[in-house]
Parts: structure tokens; sequence; C-alpha cells
């Protein structure tokens, strides 16, 4: 009974370790804070960071600076992870500001993270490392505009009246992730979204247009009137939000 009693004391031991959220939280948010907005870290910036006094950069900053400029963007993810991992650790032994992928404009407000050798062990790199590179794509999902497959899309498109748009992108477009950081997660456009539009997010690497489409470069949109029939337009390019805000409202007056 006894060794039963250790054996599931060290299982679970072995799964809390193995959680690269819990083990990021333990040793990395007295400097690093999890999610703020690209536009208040922006605005932060601009002002000397004296509007938020970050000691480090931000949890979201860490995971889209990372996948950026660690590794072959267009490699598949298990290879990415790998490739994370092997720089997370050596930044964790051997931390040097120069070495590291937050732009100098950013990284001059910060002191130079102390060298952490020994405080981890491979599983936990393993797993703080796949827990950053996840969390990106997870705090956009969250964050974001509701999605939907575009079968759920014309479903609820013809019983709502809404407007059926689709979002094609490529996973190492630049100007698609720019899209998903800097535009679909502010409020001001997730509020026009979440009332009057339906959003289907293709990947235009595999995945088809519907109607007879045909693709655009990315990051590209395109917008269906409610019956499922009928194109509104298709374009194509990365926008400011106020320039999003206003080709939603243009669409929305061309889809009556």
């Amino acid at each position: 009974m006894r060794l039963i009693v250790i054996g599931l004391i060290i299982g679970i031991n072995f799964l809390w370790a193995s959680n690269g959220e819990d083990i990021f939280k333990k040793n990395c948010m007295a400097c690093h804070s999890l999610y703020i907005p690209q536009s208040k870290l922006l605005s932060n910036f601009e002002n000397k960071n004296k509007e938020l006094n970050l000691k480090a950069p931000t949890l979201n900053q860490l995971s889209f600076m990372l996948k950026d400029r660690v590794g072959d963007r267009k490699s598949d993810n298990e290879s990415r992870k790998f490739e994370l991992e092997n720089f997370i650790t050596n930044y964790l032994e051997n931390s040097d500001k120069r070495k590291g992928v937050i732009p100098h404009y950013i990284n001059k407000f910060f002191k130079t993270m102390p060298s952490m050798k020994g405080r981890l062990d491979e599983d936990e790199i393993e797993a703080v490392s796949d827990y950053i590179f996840d969390y990106s794509e997870n705090i956009m999902i969250e964050k974001g505009v509701k999605r939907y497959s575009y079968k759920e899309a014309v479903e609820l498109a013809k019983k709502e009246h809404k407007i059926i748009m689709i979002e094609g992108y490529l996973p190492y477009c630049r100007f698609c992730i720019r899209m998903d950081r800097e535009v679909m997660v502010e409020e001001a456009v997730k509020k026009i979204l979440n009332k009057d539009f339906l959003l289907v997010k293709v990947n235009l690497a595999i995945e088809k247009l519907p109607l007879g489409m045909k693709r655009l470069g990315t990051p590209s949109f395109y917008f269906i009137k409610s019956n499922a029939k009928e194109i509104i337009d298709m374009i194509e390019g990365f926008g400011s939000q106020k320039d999003f805000i206003e080709l939603l409202n243009d669409i929305k007056k061309r889809s009556k």
C-alpha cells in the first residue's frame, strides 16, 4: 500500500511539473505579465514604459516574437517547438539581451534576465517551451472574434441574418499574423464582427474557398450575404483597426 501511495505522489508531482503554465507562473511571473493587448503595449513603449512600468516582456510578446524569430516559420509545429526549446534552454543558461528576440526599442527598458541555469530540468523546459509556443494562438482565439466552421456559419447566417466573413490566411504570412494580433482582438472590431458577421478562418494552403471564389493574396477577406449564395466582395491586404472598421461598415451597407 505504501508503495502505491508513493507512486501516486510521484505521478501527481510529475504531472504538475509537466504543466507548462504552472511552471511559467511559478518561475517567470515575478517579472513577466501574461496578456496585455498590442495597442496598450505600443502606447506604453511610445511613452517610455511609463504607463505600465513593465519589468520584462509580456507572455504574448515573448510568444509572438519567439515564433516570429526562432526557426523556420514554414516548418511543422513539432520541428518549430524543438527549435524553440533549444533556444530557450540556451537563453536560460546564458541570457544576453543582444541574442534575444525582443526588439531593442522595447528591450532597452528592461534589465538583463539573471541566469536560470539549473532552475528547471529538461522536462520542465520542454513543458514551458510548449506553453509559450502555443500561447500566441490560444490567446488570439480566447481574446479574438468567435470563429465558426463554414458549415456552422451558413446555418447561422440564414437564421440570424448575418454576413459570412471568410478570413483567408497562410500560417507563415506575417501580415495575417499581424491582423490577428493587432486588429481582430480589439474591442471595437470584435463588437462589430460579433454583432453582424460570422468569422470563418480558412488556411488557403490546404483549404478551398466556397462558391467558386478564387484565392487572393493573404490576408484576404471574402464577404458572403446571409443567404450563403451571393458574394458581396473580396478584399486583399492588411489594414489598421480604423481601416478595417470602415470596411466592415461599408460591407454592411452593401449587404442590404
